[in-house]
């Protein structure tokens, strides 16, 4: 159930007696706007770290204890066109801990979002510097993870003319450094007065009772944006392409198609198995023919992004098989378009979901982020029966007309130099 608490302030309340555990989600959601995404995540770190009542690392993490080890943490993420900020905060059930940890939660969010560390009218100057650093350092350390490194490249290529898709929602190193005391000021604010916000509590609760604990957090009424989660760019008529040069024992090839799918509406399901049997699954075409038949590939998938209409290819290849393997990977893509699947496998596929989805309801975040989606899309269904109906309605013909609408918009290469 969903309930307006204020202006812009909503709660959403999953009552469940499946799990042992309480989990509170409090997201704040603003359009996307690359120039505040490192503002927003240097924000999330000084804002775990302490408040005006656990003044210390060591502090907070005291009060964490004594909620017999719950578990908090703040961080950033994007859906389609929303940038989001979201702190959880898992709890013992009440039940099993004898005490109120729901209140003494809800209270303890309350501090840390709304009462931080400050000196004077800023926020603590050692903190954000620390924090800053720390940040620093961690996003400086993704090249490393040149699974990671290629991702992030091939999506800026896919949207090299929108920025705010382009940029990781965490921001870059580099922007990190550059944030103000008035631009963390400013993102501070607008969590405060403008973002819309949503809470997601998922327990053995009882609606009324969390109705009135969230009341009293204190979020203030506010007029946010309107927000839109799908993004959406027209299909260019040539493919981007760009190859890097790095010192990697394996090469890493990406590939980003264009794929016309309406979020959980009529076209969204048959794309989904599409993408299933092309390369989501170990029984996948990727995944038996590039990789395990032809053995040019040490790993080949596929992951479907509905908010952006992007289905994304991951490779790790032989660099000098670049050429060889796209060739293969199309051809893969082709054998969906054009129904070169027996009837058998793509049942199998359609199972493959079906058990995915519904392992995936034994997890509080799944559930958690389910009632989020639900809160923000009307089209949403929570169920598993819902999802699972849907699936098993997919025929063949709707599978090959969602592969055949894939369009392929941009090759990223990260390689050695000997591979050139």
């Amino acid at each position: 159930m969903r309930i307006e608490l204020t202006s812009g302030v909503y709660l959403n309340v999953i009552p469940t007696t499946k799990f042992k555990t309480t989990r509170i989600a409090v997201h704040f959601l603003a359009p996307t706007d690359a120039m505040t995404y490192a503002a927003r995540t240097l924000l999330t770190s000084v804002l775990e770290t302490s408040s005006a009542a656990y003044p210390t690392q060591a502090a907070l993490a005291a009060e964490l204890e004594l909620m017999y080890g719950a578990n908090f943490g703040i961080g950033v993420s994007k859906d389609g066109q929303v940038h989001r900020v979201t702190a959880t905060l898992d709890l013992v059930a009440d039940a099993l801990a004898g005490q109120p940890l729901l209140a003494r939660g809800c209270r303890f969010l309350a501090e840390v979002l709304l009462h931080p560390k400050r000196v004077g009218d800023h926020f603590d100057p050692a903190v954000v510097t620390r924090e800053r650093h720390n940040l620093m350092d961690y996003l400086s350390s993704l090249a490393e993870d040149r699974q990671l490194q290629a991702s992030l490249a091939a999506q800026a290529l896919y949207f090299a003319a929108d920025a705010d898709q382009a940029t990781p929602s965490f921001g870059t190193a580099e922007a990190v450094a550059a944030v103000t005391e008035t631009d963390l000021q400013a993102a501070y604010q607008q969590l405060l007065t403008l973002d819309q916000i949503e809470l997601v509590v998922l327990g053995d609760v009882q609606p009324a009772a969390v109705t009135e604990l969230v009341a009293q957090m204190g979020f203030a009424p506010r007029n946010p944006h309107p927000l839109s989660l799908i993004t959406d760019q027209p299909v260019a008529a040539t493919v981007r392409t760009q190859t890097q040069v790095a010192s990697v024992n394996q090469a890493k090839m990406n590939l980003a198609y264009h794929t016309p799918i309406d979020l959980y509406g009529p076209n969204y399901y048959p794309a989904l198995v599409a993408a299933e049997l092309f390369g989501g699954s170990p029984l996948s075409f990727l995944f038996t023919n590039v990789r395990e038949k032809a053995s040019l590939a040490y790993y080949a998938s596929s992951v479907l992004d509905p908010f952006r209409h992007l289905m994304m290819v991951q490779t790790g290849i032989d660099g000098t098989n670049a050429a060889v393997v796209q060739d293969l990977i199309a051809a893969q893509l082709k054998k969906v378009a054009t129904g070169d699947f027996s009837d058998a496998l793509l049942q199998k596929i359609k199972d493959g979901l079906k058990n995915g989805r519904q392992i995936a309801y034994d997890s509080p975040r799944f559930l958690a982020r389910q009632g989020l989606l639900h809160a923000l899309i009307p089209a949403h269904r929570m169920a598993y029966a819902d999802y699972a109906a849907q699936v098993d309605a997919v025929t063949r013909a709707q599978v090959q007309a969602a592969a055949e609408a894939m369009t392929l918009q941009a090759i990223y290469l990260l390689t050695d130099q000997e591979a050139i």
